[in-house]
């Protein structure tokens, strides 16, 4: 039986342009010259205002119009995060062009599959290098650079006939018009081409605004690949129309030192990301004096107590005490002292790493999406929280449980398809409800919690169903494991490949060895033999872990094991380690 759906309206705010060149260019026109982006550039940090930045977009719009770009034609637009990235895009948009951004870390090969499905009729590299993989050898799409040719039609104001020659071009996109084509990584066979139109966007931004107070005087320090849709959507196209100004984190090594120097008010990240700093927060922490650790475990503990009821006075002292030894200056060295919330994405948040930040005082608030609904369509907000779900439904959308148990989404966000792939779109809509492959269900309050992916279930030759991601999830909340993968499709039983984080084992163990004498040494396995022990507790035998291996690296993206947002390639992963996981199946071994 079918789970009863959750809906809430829509109702836009007046005023906006509707399409993402009318956003932006309507916002710029508003805000002039403040501060739209700082970009680390030169050894310093550099400002573009909201009028230099719209100057550039049109440099970009004017000159693709120039070279041919025709209403509807597509740009492939691949580079790392840099300012060009943005008023590039913006620049394809007014011209009434259609961006396809490709992930930098692509191999030739991919890139090229993307350039030829998509028919791109011009691409934009950022540099030399990543211009030559867009090469199709064809000629079928004019290549330029950013270090090149970007510069050069951005390096002037551009005129008034320049000006008028875009608006005119803007003037005739409508907001049905197809905005961009957002390829997914996939981590299975070739990408899918994700068709949005300016209607998806605008739409979920206007939807976002009704659940987030995020207005002009807020900042958002932005990392993540602005080729992904979650970045893209969530941490750019959603703070335009409000009006932020943004900094370009100069990498994730420095995300630390840039949290200090922008301050931001607003920042959105990634699981593995929260988790890396829940690790190195509690690492430092047991490096402390015995006096020390004990008033950081109490300070959490007070930390933790204040969410829970109405503080009475005995607590709100403690709450004073916490935060002045503790609290506060660690929340000051995590996120500038200025943040409002964390808003986290893109894969599931271990519970331990929320409710850890909650203690310090730091809103994390866990969302759900995925590309073919433009990023968004569940949040947990300041307001309206509950731990361990992905909130509820953005405005406008609508969510329905199958009888299976996969969760469905109707609403402004769903794409129009797959690009030349109809099959693949038959497959996934449905009656105007988009089928996202994820299991779940939602709670009597209209929260929606995420059980696993349904194509990750893992079926044993028993004939019974294991949901991997809760038990990979147990395993990696531990300090000292970094990743883990859960296998047992189409065999007896589930086994655990787990990836360790041996500078904490080295500090659990007190020795200073080296890795590869520690991976056979018995108190290591000893550590995860009982690690292993507590997952498996109060589960059923069919899914219990039996056995698992240790492996001497993590799974990288250049190796083809991850994909550029992280996620896992399970048939890549079990294809590399096939050797490790046959010998975890072999006669030797017994349950």
């Amino acid at each position: 039986m079918e789970q009863t759906l959750v809906e809430r309206k829509v109702a836009a705010p007046p005023g906006h342009a509707r399409t993402i060149p009318g956003v932006f260019f309507e916002r710029a026109r508003a805000l002039g010259g403040r501060p739209y982006l700082h970009f680390w550039r030169d050894g310093r940090w550099q400002t573009l205002s909201w009028q230099e930045t719209a100057e550039r977009a049109v440099g970009v719009a004017n000159a693709l119009v120039d070279a041919g770009l025709r209403p509807g034609d597509h740009v492939a637009l691949m580079s790392p995060n840099r300012p060009e990235w943005l008023y590039c895009d913006f620049g394809i948009v007014a011209a009434g062009g259609v961006t396809v951004p490709i992930y930098p870390s692509l191999p030739a090969r991919t890139a090229r599959y993307i350039v030829r499905d998509s028919a791109a009729r011009f691409a934009i590299a950022s540099d030399g290098e990543l211009a030559d993989r867009l090469r199709t050898g064809d000629g079928s799409a004019g290549v330029f650079t950013i270090d090149g040719d970007v510069a050069r039609w951005t390096e002037k104001a551009p005129g008034p006939q320049a000006w008028s020659r875009v608006e005119a071009r803007m003037a005739g996109v409508r907001p049905g018009d197809v905005a961009t084509v957002v390829y997914t990584s996939g981590t299975t066979g070739e990408p899918k081409g994700v068709m949005l139109t300016h209607r998806h966007f605008v739409e979920i931004a206007d939807a976002a605004l009704q659940m987030f107070h995020i207005g002009p005087d807020d900042e958002l320090l932005s990392y993540l690949p602005y080729s992904h849709v979650l970045e893209r959507v969530d941490g750019i196209f959603i703070e335009t129309m409000a009006g932020c100004t943004f900094w370009l984190a100069r990498s994730l090594d420095t995300l630390v030192e840039d949290i200090q120097s922008s301050k931001p008010t607003i920042m959105l990240g990634v699981p593995r990301v929260f988790e890396k700093v829940y690790e190195a927060v509690n690492d430092q922490a047991k490096r402390q004096t015995i006096v020390k650790r004990a008033i950081f475990r109490w300070a959490m503990g007070i930390g933790a107590a204040r969410l829970r009821g109405r503080p009475g006075p005995w607590l709100r002292l403690r709450v004073r005490v916490a935060e002045s030894l503790v609290l506060g200056p660690l929340r000051r060295r995590l996120t500038g002292g200025r943040l409002r919330f964390f808003i986290s994405g893109g894969a599931p948040l271990n519970e331990k790493v929320e409710e850890f930040f909650w203690a310090i005082g730091v809103k994390i608030l866990q969302g759900w999406g995925l590309t073919e609904a433009t990023s968004g369509a569940t949040s947990n907000t300041e307001e309206v929280h509950r731990y361990r779900t992905v909130g509820v439904p953005l405005p406008g959308t609508s969510i329905r449980i199958a009888e299976d148990g996969e969760i469905l989404v109707q609403g402004p966000g769903v794409m129009l398809g797959y690009k030349n792939n109809p099959e693949g779109t038959d497959e996934v809509l449905v009656d105007g409800w988009l089928k996202t492959g994820d299991m779940g269900f939602v709670d009597e309050d209209g929260f929606l919690t995420i059980t696993d992916r349904k194509k990750d279930l893992i079926k044993t030759s028993g004939g019974k169903y294991v949901a991997p991601l809760p038990l990979e999830s147990e395993l990696e909340s531990d300090r000292c494991v970094k990743s883990a993968v859960v296998i047992g499709d189409r065999r007896p039983y589930v086994v655990a490949l787990i990836v360790p984080d041996w500078t904490a084992i080295a500090a659990d163990l007190g020795t200073d060895r080296a890795q590869t004498e520690m991976i056979d040494d018995p108190g290591t396995t000893a550590r995860f033999a009982a690690l292993v022990d507590r997952v498996n507790q109060d589960r059923a035998s069919f899914e219990s872990i039996k056995h698992f291996a240790l492996l001497p690296r993590d799974f990288t993206e250049a190796d083809g094991e991850l994909t550029p947002t992280l996620k896992k390639k399970r048939r890549v992963i079990a294809e590399h380690f096939e050797s490790v996981i046959e010998d975890l199946y072999s006669s030797s071994k017994r349950p």
